[in-house]
Parts: C-alpha cells; structure tokens; sequence
C-alpha cells in the first residue's frame, strides 16, 4: 500500500503526468510520438535524430581493396586534408554515391525501398522527390565544382575526379595500386 502511494506520488511529477493535466491534446501527441519512434526503432528504421543500434556497432571487416577518389581542379590535385571533416565526408561520400549510381546506370538503390513501403501515388511522388536519375548527371558534377573550387584561385575551370583501387596484403602493406579511372572530366563554364 505504501509502495503505491509513492509510484503515484513519483508519477504526479513526471513531465508526462503534468503534460496531461494542462492539455491532453499535447499529452496524445506525445505519447503517439514516443509509440511511432519505438515502433520505427522496432522495424530497424532510421529516423533522425534516433538511430538504430546497428549504424555505430555493427562490424566493421577489413577489405582487402579499398577505393581512393582523386579531384584534380584547374590541374591542381586536391588532398583531402584541404578539407574540414565535415566538408571532406560531403565531398567524398556524394563522389563514392555518385560512382555506385554511375555504375548502375543510375538506377537509384533506394526504388526498392520505396517500392517496399509505398505504392501508387505515394510511390511515385517519393520517387520524384528523393530518387537520383542521369539527368542529375552535370548538374552534380557543377555543384561539385563549385564547393571544391570556392576558396581556390582558379585559372582554369576544369575538375576531374577519378578512382583507383588500392590492394593491400594480410599484414597491411600495399600489394597493388590500379590504374586510375576517370569517372568525370567537366569544364565548368
């Protein structure tokens, strides 16, 4: 009996409890709010600013082969150490999006993910909005030009960005360093 008194005592003053005393519209918006994030924590979905579990403790297995983006900018190559980590992730990670969608022919990954969760209209309109398509082609490799070239006196305005695959052996030493591929070549104009 005591201890029921006390976990209602406890109860009265949770930020919930006195939520639901001044407006319960709010209180239902909380609490339809708390339940839909379990439920996307459930079914694994990512859902800023909560994340699943796995995104920072899945494993992580070494490659044997890993790919390294070169950008050249007015025949000057850039080194990732030009960049702030925030700006290097945004460079180098839309360049490695924009080498799997090239590679696939610009057939966007996530489709079946929008084809999985939604149907008809709502499919389509996802697909408009969040789907990247070949016409987005020049469009990207412009805008990558002028976030690497901002603060660089260019003379010439010409980017290249191209890949290699570097090898390594078991004991971490280089074995192998491809020929590098062009995966873009723009004069910016």
């Amino acid at each position: 009996m005591f201890a029921a008194l006390i976990s209602a005592l406890m109860l009265q003053q949770t930020f919930l409890y006195r939520v639901y005393e001044k407006d319960k519209t709010l209180f239902s918006l909380f609490v339809l709010f708390i339940l839909g994030q379990l439920f996307f924590t459930y079914k694994h979905v990512e859902n800023t600013p909560f994340f699943h579990f796995g995104m920072y403790s899945a494993i992580h297995h070494p490659h044997d082969r890993y790919t390294v983006y070169n950008i050249t900018v007015d025949q000057n190559k850039v080194r990732s150490l030009d960049f702030a980590d925030s700006q290097r992730e945004l460079v180098y990670n839309t360049i490695s999006a924009y080498d799997g969608l090239k590679q696939m022919h610009f057939k966007d990954s996530l489709d079946k993910v929008i084809s999985k969760r939604f149907s008809g209209s709502m499919a389509a309109g996802a697909r408009v909005a969040l789907l990247n398509t070949a016409e987005m082609d020049t469009p990207y490799q412009k805008w990558l030009f002028q976030y690497v070239a901002d603060m660089r006196m260019v003379k010439t305005p010409v980017i290249e960005v191209s890949k290699q695959h570097i090898s390594y052996q078991p004991d971490g030493s280089v074995m192998a360093i491809d020929t590098p591929q062009t995966l873009f070549k723009l004069r910016y104009e």
